[in-house]
């Protein structure tokens, strides 16, 4: 039997016992009712690149998994920890966050693209770190349908965890209907959050946090230049 090394909300993560560099991740749900945004997810992932040795593969009740070749996987509050051990702190170097940038961007503008679907909230729970320079986020929960550059959630969010834009914040009834721009405000805290105090922040990282950061949504952009 495979090793679960560790999980998100929605997904647990294997290690192969015979191959250490062979992972699989399986969404922890037993039914199909999100089994197209299963398939969403795992394309955000294969079809953009961002691991290049990832696979969508269905055993035998066609439940889809998504296996990675890596050295490494790992939950994004052990790999903080980590980097903890090594430098005494557990904030990001700039190379690491502009690594997270580069991978969560690419997931974020293949799923408005190619899915009509986007994230309205980050919260770390779900972010997985590969071979410590590669970052993918998993979530059922927080991948909404995207309609008319507007994200529509049908049932109640919580406002307590994650990283959260003010607007969505300020909402008070369901429907929610909002910018799908909230998740670029939501990227934008999680990039300021593990920047290390003291560290000088460079323009194309000060610009990339001013246009994510704006408090009107229209005129926010994930743009790293």
């Amino acid at each position: 039997m495979n090793i679960l090394i560790c999980s998100t909300n929605d997904f647990d993560i294997y290690q192969d016992k015979n191959k250490s560099t062979l992972f699989t991740i399986i969404s922890k749900k037993y039914n199909n009712t999100n089994n197209n945004d299963e398939i969403r997810l795992f394309n955000s992932i294969v079809n953009t690149g961002i691991i290049n040795t990832s696979t969508i593969l269905k055993d035998k009740t066609q439940k889809s998994m998504l296996t990675i070749k890596a050295l490494s996987i790992q939950n994004f509050k052990n790999f903080k920890e980590n980097q903890n051990k090594m430098n005494g702190n557990d904030k990001l170097s700039l190379k690491i966050i502009s690594s997270l940038i580069y991978s969560l961007s690419n997931q974020i503008h293949y799923l408005l693209s190619n899915e009509s679907k986007c994230f309205y909230k980050i919260d770390i729970d779900n972010i997985l770190v590969i071979d410590n320079n590669k970052f993918i986020y998993l979530s059922y929960e927080h991948l909404k349908d995207v309609k008319n550059k507007c994200i529509y959630i049908y049932c109640p969010i919580s406002k307590n965890i994650g990283y959260l834009s003010p607007e969505l914040l300020n909402t008070s009834s369901i429907p929610i209907i909002i910018n799908y721009k909230t998740i670029f405000y939501s990227i934008g805290l999680l990039i300021l959050d593990n920047i290390k105090e003291k560290m000088q922040i460079e323009p194309k990282l000060y610009y990339f946090l001013e246009r994510c950061l704006m408090h009107e949504p229209n005129k926010r952009y994930l743009l790293y230049v």
